[in-house]
């Protein structure tokens, strides 16, 4: 029998073991083209798996408010509900674990390409358009997350 782990926990397992992959791909071919190569393969792999998920139950912004709400399972992520309709979810996100996970990682350049920009690949295969301008990890002192279901 195996414990559960939290997103949290996941997420950390995840970077740890990509972030030499992405360090020795940056050496070899570039940071531009490296970083390109990373977010064109995260992003495909994200899209199937919230593509196949929202096929078997469609995201509803009830459940993603509370999916939100698990990102913070066990670590400081202080958030704020700007606004919650049936097609819209508007969240600031003020304190952020997962950019002082990056940091004890010494790799913060790498957040936004392993972490952040995940969300957008996600939202989509889920039927969900993300609009973010602001984020902890690029040091803008929050994230403003706008989610806002699509027409499918």
């Amino acid at each position: 029998m195996t414990d559960k782990i939290t997103p949290y926990e996941h997420i950390k397992l995840t970077v740890e073991a990509q972030i030499p992959l992405v360090r020795a791909m940056e050496k070899e071919l570039g940071r531009e083209k490296a970083h390109a190569l990373v977010r064109e393969a995260l992003d495909s792999r994200n899209r199937k798996i919230s593509e196949a998920r929202a096929e078997k139950e469609p995201m509803t912004i009830p459940k993603l408010e509370a999916e939100f709400a698990s990102f913070g399972i066990g670590v400081e992520f202080d958030f704020n509900v700007l606004k919650r309709t049936e097609d819209e979810f508007h969240v600031d996100v003020h304190s952020c674990a997962y950019t002082r996970m990056m940091e004890e990682l010494n790799a913060r350049d790498l957040g936004p390409l392993l972490i952040c920009n995940c969300d957008f690949a996600l939202a989509d295969g889920l039927g969900l358009e993300l609009k973010r301008e602001k984020t902890c990890m690029k040091g803008d002192g929050m994230c403003d997350f706008r989610f806002r279901k699509t027409a499918r």
